[in-house]
């Protein structure tokens, strides 16, 4: 049996390229659309990709069909004139690139406007850097302006003041920090974000954290029913601290087990993650919220997300009234704006800071200072 892959611009030329090559007698195993070519996922062709074999010996003996007689006029060469899901896919492509030419133009217009010829030499340098780490313009300006009011002209060629007052502009910026509170009760906790942020590890490692270092009674709650092992991971972490794990299938399910973990100082809840673009998913998890009544909810954010990734998922993931941040994979990118760029956007406030896969150790307090010295680097390194 010989099988082989076509790929064509539309059905019938793809059709016409299987009998050609393998006969009459072959057989289509499988038909798909994909698209090939473009610039950087843009202007992608869209084509007809088809799997056929020949020589099968079947294993029922099927009544032989006679060849269809072709339709008057049929054209088995490829078509020239594009189809109109062709157009509008190029109409696409073509509204994306503009949004991201404006983008482009804006952004650089702003750090043009902002280009100071007297500029200290050392200030620059930071201000270069900042463009490195992609923040956004707008809090790249304010932090010079703030800085170059605080310090005199001769200050700002001192590596050491310049260096702490810039921190000291990014710690403002970033302003509090607002950990759990364990302020009463049964304080119930929401964790919510796209998939694969690590919203299932960081809530072990605040369950841990609490029940180990803390002498506190923790329960977890997992809605996440939809993602393979989700609920055997999260089972897994609270056989090994000894603490009670719930599932919730369906929002009429929450008052049973708030009543069940009655006494209990904090109950962290998983929530399924998707694409910010699911809307049916978000309806699901408003719902359940609304039964829950929590007293905080977290968005997960890894910290390698692009900002443009950024700006949907918050954007998406609002109407859940979310008003803490916590960034996970700290240590898996060298850029941090979009951590002060999440700050402008939303005005919520940072909660917790992860980086790698241990459980408890790898999760700590968010902390401004942190976060300017991750941007700023080592004064050595500007």
């Amino acid at each position: 049996m010989k099988i082989k892959t076509y790929i064509a611009d539309n059905i019938q030329e793809a059709f016409y390229k299987v009998k050609s090559e393998m006969g009459k007698d072959a057989v289509i195993l499988k038909t798909k659309y994909i698209k090939k070519g473009g610039f950087m996922g843009l202007f992608a062709k869209k084509m007809v990709e088809v799997v056929a074999a020949n020589d099968i010996k079947p294993t029922v003996n099927f009544p032989i069909m006679p060849d269809p007689t072709p339709l008057p006029h049929a054209n088995l060469k490829p078509k020239e004139s594009a189809s109109l899901t062709e157009i509008e896919d190029i109409k696409t492509d073509i509204e994306e690139v503009k949004k991201l030419l404006s983008k482009l133009y804006s952004d650089k217009k702003q750090r043009d406007d902002s280009t100071d010829i007297d500029m200290p030499k050392l200030l620059k340098k930071y201000q270069e850097r900042m463009y490195e780490m992609e923040i956004d313009p707008g809090i790249i300006n304010m932090l010079i302006d703030n800085t170059k009011k605080a310090l005199t002209d001769s200050d700002l060629n001192n590596e050491t003041l310049l260096y702490e007052t810039l921190k000291q502009e990014i710690a403002l910026f970033v302003d509090e920090i607002e950990p759990i509170p364990l302020s009463k009760e049964n304080n119930i906790v929401v964790f919510v974000g796209p998939t694969g942020v690590g919203k299932t590890t960081t809530i072990a490692k605040l369950a841990a954290h609490y029940v180990l270092y803390k002498n506190k009674k923790v329960a977890m709650i997992t809605a996440d029913t939809f993602r393979v092992g989700a609920i055997e991971q999260l089972q897994h972490y609270g056989d090994l601290l000894e603490i009670p794990v719930h599932v919730v299938y369906r929002p009429e399910e929450v008052k049973e087990i708030l009543s069940e973990l009655k006494g209990y100082d904090l109950l962290l809840v998983d929530t399924m993650g998707f694409s910010p673009n699911n809307r049916i998913q978000i309806k699901k998890i408003k719902n359940l919220l609304d039964v829950l009544n929590p007293d905080d909810i977290h968005i997960v954010i890894s910290a390698a997300t692009k900002n443009r990734d950024m700006v949907d998922i918050l954007n998406n993931y609002k109407e859940l009234g979310y008003k803490k941040i916590l960034i996970t994979k700290l240590d898996e990118t060298k850029s941090y704006g979009m951590i002060l760029n999440a700050l402008k956007m939303t005005g919520c406030k940072l909660s917790y800071f992860t980086m790698g896969q241990n459980v408890p150790d790898d999760i700590e307090i968010a902390s401004a200072d942190k976060i300017a010295e991750m941007i700023l680097g080592a004064k050595e390194d500007v």
